[in-house]
């Protein structure tokens, strides 16, 4: 299960985070990593922990620079993708011929696995945390099936 740093974030927020590390083999990216622990301007983190304990909890891919141009080529200049939604892109496609899935709630994420033709592949925090036996009650819209299956009518209706 890829996570980008708004999954992790709210999976902690929802207090699920345990469950699903458990449950599921956790896959991140650095700059993800990074995302998600390093304080904004206020000195505020998305997720109050130490990257050292964080980063423990997942399997950190790693992607090299033709990794990172093959993606960027092939979906082209799309600024709604920020550089920790593409580096986890980036390391998803090194995955091509294993089974995964990407919990990454963004509308960036989501134009982006369309335009790869890899949509199937996304999955929603809500749909984790249930499959867990874990309450996703109070879910921020994006976060939700329902917000994601919408997308990806949104986007086969689009395509026709």
């Amino acid at each position: 299960m890829l996570v980008d740093a708004n999954a992790m974030k709210a999976a902690h927020q929802l207090g699920c985070w345990n469950t699903l590390r458990r449950n599921y083999a956790l896959h991140s990216v650095r700059l993800c990593v990074e995302e998600v622990t390093r304080p904004n301007k206020k000195g505020r983190r998305l997720v109050e922990r130490p990257w050292e304990d964080l980063v423990q909890e997942l399997v950190l891919g790693g992607v090299d620079d033709l990794a990172r141009a093959d993606l960027a080529l092939t979906i082209g200049n799309r600024n709604d993708v920020d550089a920790g939604e593409a580096e986890l892109l980036a390391y998803a496609r090194t995955l091509s011929g294993k089974a995964w899935w990407l919990c990454g709630p963004d509308g960036g994420t989501v134009n982006a696995l369309h335009h790869l033709k890899l949509l199937d592949r996304m999955v929603s925090l809500e749909a984790l945390a249930k499959a867990c036996g874990h309450s996703a009650a109070g879910l921020p819209n994006n976060y939700t099936e329902r917000w994601l299956s919408d997308q990806r009518r949104n986007r086969l209706f689009e395509s026709l």
